[in-house]
């Protein structure tokens, strides 16, 4: 529950998502497709395990020398690109498996294998993100201010005109953040966002504790046992800031570009809305016809189905947004798909820039 929720609101049902939900529902009930789509699911955590297992297991007890190191950090980033997006992601939005407890265990590896907490990335993304997506004030994604204006409600700072350039060093350094003082400052404020987050007891907390103690373990305190204290903290440092990078700009190609609505949480006060159009109009995919992108990123550039349909599998999403396209057709819905990843990345600097120099005075800007 969040103290805007009980203003901002929005319309459930709408002839555009019954259809969706029914095609989909149908599509999902064919033969053998839910049984395939989770194959395909579950072979992906094995290989992220083994990717981050074996050139952990190099790094410690073989010590390669540079270019060996090289490749095993490099098998390292992408173990953990696997696991954040294609075995935590899905297990802690419910898509996983049917068990809650067992969505939460496979969940947990973000705890031990990532170094933050699933617990809060349930409030944080699932309910202040996926509730309210691109809502100024109640989505804390789109709510960095006064380090960058990523919505046109928010005030305009003469520094905002260049965030189209810094914006990349501290999406470099948002992993680290939530790795080391993140979890822990949106605890002690009891909230992120406007959405409620209470201090985690029994299991949670225990999961929290073990996770971050194991994270630790692994990352940094058995690597200081073979190698310079620096230079386990210098490869911690790279290891976070570059898979932080990719989360980061990864999720913002969906919804801080040119294409995406945004909205405050005044407007929406006075405005009923469709909550599954405005899901869809506040979200843009990229990359759609790129295979391998597809399967790296978890599905995660099919964003507008992720975000209709969270708890059922990514493995399905490619086939799901043939049906959401042809539903958007129908009935008016806008739907925006950028072709290529160099688009999408165009597409958020323009926003950007947009964004930093909207409202800003006419002598500064031209000065």
């Amino acid at each position: 529950m969040t103290v805007g929720a009980r203003k901002v609101s929005f319309e459930n049902g709408g002839v555009f998502i019954r259809e969706t939900r029914r095609e989909v529902d149908a599509y999902l009930a064919r033969g053998h497709t839910r049984l395939k789509g989770a194959v395909r699911l579950y072979a992906k955590a094995p290989i992220a395990l083994a990717l981050i297992a074996a050139p952990w297991g190099a790094l410690v007890f073989f010590q390669p020398g540079i270019v060996g190191g090289l490749i095993a950090f490099a098998g390292l980033l992408a173990g953990a690109m696997l696991i954040a997006f294609c075995v935590q992601h899905d297990a802690n939005h419910g898509a996983y498996f049917r068990s809650r407890s067992w969505n939460h265990l496979v969940g947990w590896s973000a705890d031990a294998l990532l170094g933050f907490s699933s617990y809060a990335w349930r409030v944080k993304h699932n309910v202040a993100h996926h509730t309210y997506t691109n809502v100024d004030g109640l989505d804390d994604d789109i709510t960095q201010v006064p380090l960058a204006r990523f919505s046109p409600s928010q005030s305009p700072r003469p520094w905002y005109r260049y965030q189209h350039v810094y914006i990349w060093p501290l999406y470099l350094l948002m992993g680290l953040r939530w790795q080391t003082v993140g979890d822990l400052a949106a605890f002690a404020r009891g909230r992120v966002g406007e959405s409620a987050l209470r201090f985690p007891r029994g299991w949670n907390l225990t999961g929290l504790v073990v996770g971050k103690a194991l994270f630790v373990c692994w990352a940094l305190a058995i690597p200081m046992l073979v190698y310079p204290w620096w230079a386990v903290l210098a490869a911690y440092a790279g290891f976070a800031m570059v898979t932080s990078l990719i989360m980061a700009t990864t999720f913002q190609l969906a919804h801080c570009v040119e294409e995406a609505s945004f909205a405050s949480a005044g407007e929406l006060q006075g405005e009923k809305r469709l909550w599954a159009v405005h899901e869809v109009e506040t979200t843009v995919n990229f990359c759609p016809r790129n295979p391998v992108l597809t399967w790296m990123l978890g599905g995660l550039n099919f964003q507008i189905e992720h975000h209709l349909f969270p708890r059922v599998p990514h493995t399905h999403y490619p086939e799901i947004a043939r049906i959401v396209r042809r539903n958007c057709r129908l009935h008016g819905v806008r739907y925006s798909s950028q072709p290529s990843l160099r688009a999408a990345l165009r597409s958020h600097v323009v926003h950007l820039r947009t964004m930093g120099r909207l409202g800003v005075p006419v002598e500064i800007e031209m000065g």
